[in-house]
């Protein structure tokens, strides 16, 4: 072997280095490093410059070997495969297959309801100003974040596609200018790199692995566009058009059978043993409050309409539409007064208290509280039950109560 072969040879070992470890298909074998710290900043970072030194010596092994007057079959052969991991990187790499949309665009809902029918799933994000805005979910799957930097309540939109799993994040204090990179997926739910504050972020964590960073949650929903529209009929959508990496992304998905909620397929390994007392892939609603975690069946929701909890310290009222299709947590105090409610016809619901007439999204149509609005609990909601159940062992599953025993 000619001194051209063995730098052609560590040429393809370094760039093997470089690229594959940010690939589709490496991080599956290799998350755990893509989700450290230090392997987030090598992945997406040092690695260029290693990138670059690789570049070089297979260049000066090819001139050099030119000049010699002959290409040998391992200079050939390295450079093949050198190419070949490029074209494999160009497909597979997550910078590439996941960059976030920074400058989006938006549309009316009517327009979004033409082109994409009622029944598009939206992620709905009610901003700390109290405006509301819609995300088309299923062009969220690939880029996972979507930045909405207008108006004095900037944020960010995280769509997770194996957790099922939505979170918005106000762009504030140290995360006023995140410059975000999807680094891999933990335990079936994303993590990504924020380059600004080096460190490493778990969506269900909302916040930094080690916990230095914790992320300001904002009120995120998931419905149909109709009942998005029913309830904010003002409300801009976000939309992009489809380009081919949405096309190659999804494929590959639906070939693995894991964003099927009536498969059973996982990507990545649980951190605990499967908990079985809600079928893998069921819908809940995950909440947190007053230090305590707690899960509320969709279906159950669905059947109930209105449920009373207390989590904590926090008084809770679940409300869902017939469908379930709207879902929402909220505090029922209001004015330092803990409300009670029960349904009343047209999707509304009246406080036992005042009388007052409520819709189901939390504002006061008329009555004593007219004017007033439930605080809607940031949560995650209609997120599958195994990923909610890893990253929460032992939560607590809301059940309805024995009625009966009140009437005896």
């Amino acid at each position: 072997m000619t001194m051209a072969d063995g730098l052609a040879v560590l040429a393809v070992i370094l760039c093997a280095a470089a690229i594959l470890p940010g690939t589709l298909g490496i991080l599956m074998l290799t998350n755990k490093i893509a989700v450290s710290e230090s392997g987030a900043r090598y992945i997406y970072g040092k690695s260029f410059w290693v990138l670059l030194l690789s570049a070089a010596l297979l260049l000066y092994a090819l001139f050099g070997a030119l000049d010699g007057g002959a290409l040998s079959p391992i200079l050939i052969g390295a450079a093949v495969v050198y190419a070949g991991i490029l074209v494999f990187g160009f497909f597979m790499h997550t910078k590439l297959m996941f960059r976030p949309i920074r400058k989006p665009t938006f549309i009316s809902v009517d327009e979004a309801l033409k082109r994409f029918g009622p029944n598009e799933e939206v992620v709905g994000v009610i901003d700390e100003g109290g405006k509301p805005w819609g995300f088309i979910a299923r062009l969220a799957r690939r880029p996972h974040i979507v930045y909405q930097p207008e108006g004095d309540h900037p944020f960010i939109m995280t769509h997770c596609i194996l957790a099922h799993s939505s979170m918005s994040y106000a762009m504030a204090d140290r995360f006023r200018q995140p410059d975000i990179t999807i680094t891999a997926a933990l335990a079936n739910n994303m993590v990504f790199y924020d380059k600004s504050n080096q460190c490493s972020v778990i969506q269900i964590q909302n916040g930094s692995l080690n916990g230095s960073l914790p992320l300001k949650t904002i009120t995120t929903q998931a419905m149909s566009l109709k009942a998005w529209k029913d309830r904010y009929p003002d409300s801009p959508i976000w939309m992009r058009p489809i380009a081919w990496r949405d096309i190659f992304y999804l494929k590959l998905l639906a070939r693995a059978d894991v964003i099927d909620p009536k498969s059973p397929v996982m990507v990545y390994p649980l951190q605990h043993d499967k908990d079985e007392r809600l079928p893998l892939k069921a819908m809940v609603l995950g909440v947190e409050a007053g230090g305590v975690s707690k899960s509320y069946p969709l279906d159950l929701c669905k059947s109930e309409k209105l449920i009373e909890d207390r989590l904590g310290d926090v008084s809770l009222l679940v409300v869902s539409d017939d469908r379930g299709d709207f879902t929402q947590v909220f505090d029922r105090e209001v004015d330092g007064r803990v409300l009670s409610f029960k349904l009343a016809p047209n999707d509304q619901m009246t406080d036992a208290e005042t009388g007052s007439l409520w819709a189901l999204h939390g504002v006061c149509l008329s009555g004593e509280l007219r004017g007033k609005a439930l605080t809607p609990i940031p949560h995650y909601n209609k997120i599958f039950w195994y990923v909610w159940s890893d990253f929460h062992p032992g939560t607590a599953i809301y059940d309805v109560p024995d009625r009966t025993q009140g009437a005896a």
